[in-house]
């Protein structure tokens, strides 16, 4: 592959995953996230929510109660992985998770989180938590206290695209900020 044809995937790659951010049923909306947690690998569906091509960074939503958060904090790295089984194109992406709670980041996303979506966020119970019965809703500011915002820059990208009689790949990675 050229320089220009692999400048074309890296800029096709992010573009989709823009694209996915914004898009509900875009194929990459969904992806899974694998992490090494307390007890082990993990990996679990996310909702990607905005991309930043430019700082290489993909950001979803938690609740700050859920047991991977100190899973996050123990071991930052994470495995983001994309299918699109329309294109049959496969992305990997690799790279640390910071987690932001209660400061001008969360504070930022949070405006943008849908009313109706909120409520998510305010439940008494921690996510995973044995719950018996209708929960009972807490209140908008519970709601934002239990909110955090998971931004992962990204390190490194593995590309594949599937073919009837060949695959062709390729892979991305960069060092330092």
């Amino acid at each position: 592959m050229s320089s220009d044809d692999l400048q074309n995937i890296i800029d096709q790659i992010w573009a989709g995953l823009a694209k996915a951010a914004g898009q509900a049923d875009h194929p990459w909306r969904l992806p899974v996230l694998g992490t090494q947690g307390l007890n082990g690998p993990e990996v679990r569906t996310m909702v990607l929510r905005s991309v930043d091509s430019a700082t290489r960074q993909l950001t979803s939503q938690t609740d700050i109660r859920s047991t991977k958060v100190p899973g996050f904090r123990k071991d930052p790295r994470v495995a983001w992985h994309f299918f699109d089984s329309q294109t049959k194109v496969q992305v990997r992406a690799n790279g640390r998770v910071t987690v932001h709670h209660d400061d001008e980041v969360t504070h930022a996303a949070w405006a943008a989180v849908p009313e109706a979506n909120k409520c998510n966020y305010a439940m008494p119970l921690a996510p995973g938590s044995p719950s018996l019965g209708q929960a009972q809703l807490g209140n908008a500011a519970a709601a934002y206290a239990n909110f955090a915002l998971l931004s992962a820059e990204i390190t490194f990208v593995d590309w594949l695209q599937l073919g009837d009689k060949q695959h062709r790949r390729a892979q991305f990675t960069w060092t330092g900020s």
